[in-house]
């Protein structure tokens, strides 16, 4: 059994831990609440330029010559993966759920383009799939940073050095779950596009596009692909927060129960000790008594 004096050093050192985890959950309670903000301003923005393209495909040719939907190389294609991780740990299985649901999905010729340092450095030297001068933060995402990621994904494909692009990030399911999904950007396939909302009336009803459809399908498909990457972004940092929070939450509540038992295992510790030292005193004063007498 261990002595009362290491037990209430361990009960001191869950508790200083235990500060520290309540004090990151406060702090990812925070970040929850602005990422979340964040997330809200961003979905109609994202919905809007979704509807908008689902209603521009629709008036295009049925076999589209635009390298946007042009599928190349079908029997063996060059894939990339565009990964999104976090920059920082201690938010669960956040960032090995999201790595696993890659390495699963992925095959051995892919390419991995992650963002966020934790999957960073969980594959660096260790798959040669990963492109190892992609380097993109996951904290605070931007506009300009998912245009940028856009703008090489889409330069990659369009010489030929990708055939198809996919998107793998947390999607929040509700409060409190979120998994891993992948969405592919490029080629576009009009199967995947959804059909425009009924507020906007018949999809392929009379619409005038100035100058042509053609056109304003070049000028919004890459502000598709931004809002795309962006989106999944802002929905994944919201998603991370969220599991810290909770990851915190738990590790706190886990301390202040072997706090508990902990506390009860020194109590009675140390009750036996004082209980042997009065046994101790007692019978040294029976054994002074019976010798004087």
């Amino acid at each position: 059994m261990p002595s009362s004096k290491l037990l209430k050093e361990r009960i001191e050192s869950i508790q200083d831990t235990m500060k520290i985890t309540n004090a990151m959950y406060l702090i990812s309670s925070s970040k929850l609440r602005k990422a979340r903000k964040n997330y809200q301003n961003v979905s109609p923005y994202f919905n809007r330029m979704r509807d908008t393209i689902s209603r521009v495909v629709p008036h295009l040719p049925e076999e589209p010559v635009h390298p946007f939907f042009h599928e190349r190389n079908i029997a063996n294609p060059k894939r990339a993966y565009i990964v999104l991780t976090a920059d920082k740990g201690m938010a669960g299985a956040y960032n090995q759920n999201i790595i696993k649901f890659l390495k699963e999905n992925a095959d051995e010729n892919d390419r991995f383009y992650v963002i966020g340092q934790t999957g960073y450095r969980a594959l660096y030297h260790k798959d040669p799939r990963l492109v190892e001068n992609f380097h993109y933060g996951a904290t605070e995402p931007t506009l300009q940073r998912a245009r940028d990621i856009t703008m090489d994904a889409i330069d990659d494909f369009k010489t030929g050095k990708l055939d198809e692009i996919y998107l793998i990030y947390t999607r929040i399911e509700n409060a409190l779950t979120s998994e891993p999904t992948m969405v592919r950007l490029l080629p576009l396939d009009r199967a995947h596009l959804q059909p425009a909302p009924k507020g906007l009336g018949d999809p392929k009803g009379d619409v005038e596009m100035f100058p042509s459809a053609w056109t304003v399908f070049e000028q919004i498909a890459p502000i598709y692909m931004h809002g795309m990457i962006f989106g999944a972004m802002t929905e994944s940092f919201c998603a991370e927060q969220s599991a810290r929070m909770t990851a915190m939450d738990s590790a706190t509540k886990n301390a202040n129960d072997m706090i508990r038992e902990l506390q009860l295992e020194y109590n009675r510790t140390r009750q036996g000790s004082i209980t042997q030292e009065i046994t101790e005193i007692i019978g040294g004063a029976a054994a002074v008594q019976n010798r004087a007498e």
